[in-house]
């Protein structure tokens, strides 16, 4: 059905563009009567009557787009906008602009007509009159569904839907899910295009329902009124036939006193008296039949008129009904159709979703545990919120100790390396976010987590040099010298050495922040990501160290926190709020910062704002003093 409709659409947008094509040429009379009335609109404009040019204006610049002339039409529109400016005349400004709009649709120029429905917009939500809203809305998501800009067509249709929903107005609701079905077409969901498209059937039948009514109303009041009109005629016969008694009464009377006279008079004056009447009385009984005649022949003409136009609505009413019923089976036969192709939906998505949380137990399992960070830093946390059952954002920490710390008691999981000093012992943490969420981006994650265990496996500890192995690596894996692939992942990555004091770090854009004596640092990272597009010809990372002296809360965060809309305003969070929430919250213990932070969180999104993306922020607190393994995980 929705084809149908289009096909239709584009028919009379043919004939349309034809008329446009092929303008109406304006006869020489009408265009020096319309060239005289921009001379006289000027002369008004410079004697300061400005209102009176205004009208002048428009009514040159709509006889130029009747007649055909679109662009002329456009220059006079202009000229009277100029004039409805200086006027402050805001209600003839946004008619003004509407035409303009409509006269570059008409010429194909949708860039243009957007942008005068655009200004015309803006007064109607000044004047906060919501079915003009509406409308204009309509206008705009067309021009951007012409110039294939769909998804800014469907905010400004949906946004016009909702108004005519509060206003309950039947045919803007009409025009609405009408362009509301086109557009859900073109992005190719062809579910909500059908349901869109349903609405407006329902609506279209609502508004011929109303005007048949409408209708049978009108031809209602005609037969009251025929029948009120009938009514008078015999009221006016009644009239005649008393008065016919009344003079018939007369004549008897004058016979009366004829017959009285007769024995006075002679027989042959009596005669020519009676006859005298009789033809005076035939006379006014003919003129009677006549007009009894002639009110019948209106009773009879105006019955015939009311029967033929209460056959004509029959008829027409008929034929709606038999379309409806057809539009009726075409819907029904969608709805079996999208009925099975749901079901084919239903069994894809179940074996997607089994495949997904399959994917998300491998994740679970590769990903390190809480126990393993608190077996070396106890006061700590792990907010970790994927978006879906997958994540793109992850974590990854582990030990690293030289062979005398290897001989004591030691993590389980530490990184026992040759090429460090025997007793050296320290901890690597990373904060990642892959390109991407979900499926793509835990494909990233499981990439990163493997290949960070590697690197440092292989003996590099220092994170920009870390950074910069993982880099190539990444590239190297996805093939991106050869491609235009601009996957890879942002990250802050910290290295605690054994005294607990020094700190080094590098980030790929995301930075580390961290608290000391109540005061709020950051440290930014490079300004580009691990892997994708590279356009020096190396990269490197950069090395940054800083020194504590005093129990410190050191974050680490991907930037889903930051990134998400909510608020009484649906705003982004921002860094800003958020740098501000870690200071209000960080001299609690982490575990219960981490219970505020996902409170914020949940209040700040709340149920009219969904999770935008994956959320992960991880957050220490050391205390500044050399710092050994927990004896919990430890091999001896």
């Amino acid at each position: 059905m929705i084809k149908i409709v289009s096909r239709f659409i584009l028919l009379i947008s043919f004939l349309f563009c034809f008329s446009v094509a092929f303008p109406q040429t304006i006869s020489p009379t009408l265009k020096q009567k319309l060239e005289s009335s921009l001379d006289q609109a000027k002369k008004l404009e410079s004697n300061g009557n400005l209102n009176g040019a205004l009208s002048i204006y428009n009514k040159t610049a709509t006889s130029y787009w009747v007649n055909g002339n679109l662009s002329k039409a456009s220059k006079v529109y202009l000229q009277a906008a100029s004039v409805a400016e200086r006027l402050n005349n805001k209600n003839a400004l946004k008619v003004i602009y509407t035409n303009l709009g409509m006269i570059f649709v008409d010429l194909e120029q949708y860039t243009d007509a957007n942008a005068y429905f655009q200004k015309c917009l803006k007064i109607n939500r000044a004047q906060k009159k919501k079915s003009e809203i509406a409308s204009t809305l309509i206008n705009i998501a067309s021009t951007y569904k012409e110039l294939g800009k769909y998804q800014e067509a469907l905010s400004y249709c949906t946004e016009a839907n909702t108004l005519a929903i509060e206003e309950n107005n039947a045919k803007l609701l009409k025009n609405s899910y009408s362009l509301l079905a086109e557009i859900y077409e073109a992005l190719g969901d062809s579910k909500k295009s059908a349901e869109c498209f349903s609405l407006y059937s329902a609506f279209s039948r609502k508004i011929q329902r109303e005007e048949m009514l409408k209708k049978d109303a009108q031809a209602k009041k005609i037969v009251e009124q025929a029948k009120g009109e009938l009514q008078s005629i015999k009221t006016q016969k009644e009239l005649t036939e008393k008065e016919l008694n009344q003079k018939q009464q007369v004549l008897e009377t004058v016979k009366d006193s004829l017959q009285k006279v007769e024995r006075i008079t002679k027989q042959q004056q009596l005669e020519i008296d009676l006859l005298n009447k009789e033809n005076a009385l035939r006379e006014e009984r003919i003129k009677n039949q006549i007009l009894i005649r002639n009110i019948f022949i209106v009773i009879i003409a105006a019955t015939l008129g009311m029967l033929g136009l209460i056959t004509h609505y029959y008829v027409q009413k008929k034929r709606s009904n038999e379309e409806l019923a057809k539009q009726k089976a075409i819907v029904e036969a969608k709805s079996l159709e999208l009925l099975e192709a749901l079901k084919k939906i239903e069994k894809q998505n179940k074996d997607i979703t089994s495949s997904i949380n399959y994917a998300q137990r491998i994740q679970q399992a590769l990903l390190p545990t809480y126990d393993q960070l608190v077996s070396c830093i106890s006061d700590s946390f792990i907010m970790f919120r994927p978006r879906e059952t997958v994540s793109g954002d992850f974590f990854w920490f582990n030990s690293y100790g030289g062979q005398n710390v290897a001989k004591g008691p030691h993590p389980s999981n530490m990184i026992v390396l040759n090429g460090v000093d025997p007793d050296e012992f320290g901890f690597l943490i990373a904060a990642v976010d892959c390109t991407g969420h979900g499926v793509p981006g835990a494909f990233m994650s499981m990439i990163g987590l493997n290949l960070l265990d590697v690197i440092v496996r292989s003996g590099t500890i220092q994170p920009d040099l870390i950074l910069n192995e993982l880099h190539r690596q990444v590239r190297h894996l996805l093939k991106q010298e050869n491609n235009d692939s601009r996957d890879g992942m942002d990250m802050a990555l910290i290295r605690i050495k054994g005294d607990g004091k020094t700190i080094e770090f590098a980030g790929a854009k995301n930075p580390v922040v961290y608290i000391t004596n109540d005061e709020c640092f950051t440290i930014k990272g490079d300004p580009v990501p691990v892997g994708g597009l590279q356009k020096e010809a190396e990269r490197k990372f950069t090395l940054k160290t800083f020194t504590i002296d005093s129990p410190t809360c050191v974050y680490l965060f991907s930037d889903g926190y930051i990134d998400q809309f909510g608020g009484p305003e649906g705003l982004k969070f921002t860094s800003k709020r958020f740098k501000e929430l870690l200071v209000k919250i960080h001299q609690k213990p982490m575990v219960m910062q981490q219970e505020e932070l996902e409170t914020v969180f949940d209040d700040w999104k709340s149920q009219s704002f969904g999770q935008i993306d994956d959320v992960l922020v991880v957050g220490l607190r050391l205390n500044a003093t050399p710092f050994k393994p927990e004896p919990l995980f430890v091999n001896s």
